[in-house]
């Protein structure tokens, strides 16, 4: 059970790590490119952009650490039930980020090669 409780909070650390690391990623340049705070209205985003985090040697130790962190936390505190069920309910929001986005990726290969 440690072993699955570590991965579920590992996974979790994760993907919101990595979807902040994106986010002020974007702000940061866009904002460089537009003079906005924001993505302007006519951005788009590519989907190369999971060269930013597979190319990336940090992206990969911050993910090994976060492995490490949660088998630690795991092991010295297991945690109530309402957590841990907090912890998959919330998880489901990256998963679907995910999903859609390779849903998306899919479809625009399909429509390419048309």
């Amino acid at each position: 059970m440690y072993i699955a409780k570590s991965l579920l909070l590992g996974a979790w650390l994760v993907s919101f790590g990595t979807l902040a690391y994106l986010y002020f990623w974007f702000r940061k340049y866009t904002a460089l490119i537009a003079d906005v705070g924001a993505l302007p209205s006519s951005s788009s985003i590519d989907y190369r952009v999971l060269l930013l985090l597979t190319k990336n040697l940090y992206w990969w130790a911050a993910m090994i650490l976060c492995f490490a962190v949660a088998f630690f936390i795991v092991r010295a505190w297991p945690g109530r039930l309402g957590f841990w069920i907090t912890v998959g309910v919330t998880e489901l929001i990256p998963v679907g980020m995910l999903g859609l986005f390779l849903i998306l990726v899919a479809r625009l290969k399909a429509l390419g090669k048309h």
